[in-house]
C-alpha cells in the first residue's frame, strides 16, 4: 500500500513538472548549466550572507540564534558545494534538494517569526519591514524557482547538458 502511494505521489509530481505551464510548453528552454549552478550557488550564498550580517548586526545574540545561523550556514555551504562537485551525477542532483529543503525551512522559519516574537530578537521579529529579512526571502524563493526550472527542464545544471543538434 505504501508502495502504490509513493508511485502515484512521484508520478503526480512528474506530471506537475512536466505540465505545460511549468515547462513554458517546450518553447523555452535554456543550456547554460554552468551559470544556472552558479546561480543556485550565489543566491544561498547570499542566504548566508544574509544571516550573517544579521548576525554581526545583533548586539547580544541569542545562542538559539547563533546555533542556527551556524546549521543553516553549513547546510547551505555543502549544498553549494555538492551542486559544484560532478563526481557522480546524483550528488549535484542531491545538492539541489538539500538546498531547496534549507531554503523552504528558512521560509517557514522567517514566516513564523512574523507572526510570534523570540526572546531576544525583538528588532528582528515580528515585523514585516525587515530589510534583511525580506532580502533572505528572495534570495530562498529565487533558488526554489531556479530550482523548479531545472526539475521541470527550462534550465539544465551542471554537470548535464542538452543534447542538442542542428
Amino acid at each position: 500500500m505504501a508502495d502504490l502511494v509513493a508511485r502515484r505521489g512521484t508520478g503526480l509530481w512528474r506530471r506537475l513538472l512536466s505540465s505545460p505551464v511549468l515547462t513554458l510548453n517546450g518553447w523555452v528552454a535554456f543550456n547554460l548549466p554552468r551559470a544556472v549552478t552558479a546561480l543556485g550557488g550565489a543566491l544561498l550564498t547570499g542566504l548566508v550572507a544574509v544571516h550573517v550580517y544579521t548576525l554581526t548586526a545583533q548586539r547580544d545574540a541569542p545562542g538559539y540564534f547563533v546555533a542556527y545561523v551556524l546549521v543553516l550556514a553549513a547546510a547551505c555551504v555543502v549544498a553549494a558545494s555538492a551542486m559544484l562537485v560532478g563526481i557522480k551525477p546524483s550528488v549535484p542532483q542531491a545538492g539541489w534538494f538539500l538546498g531547496s529543503l534549507v531554503c523552504l525551512a528558512f521560509l517557514g522559519v522567517y514566516l513564523v517569526t512574523r507572526w510570534v516574537s523570540l526572546p531576544g530578537l525583538a528588532t528582528v521579529t515580528a515585523r514585516w519591514d525587515f530589510a534583511p529579512g525580506t532580502l533572505g526571502m528572495v534570495c530562498a524563493a529565487a533558488f526554489i524557482a531556479v530550482h523548479t526550472t531545472v526539475l521541470s527542464g527550462i534550465n539544465v545544471a551542471y554537470p548535464q547538458r542538452q543534447q542538442w543538434y542542428d
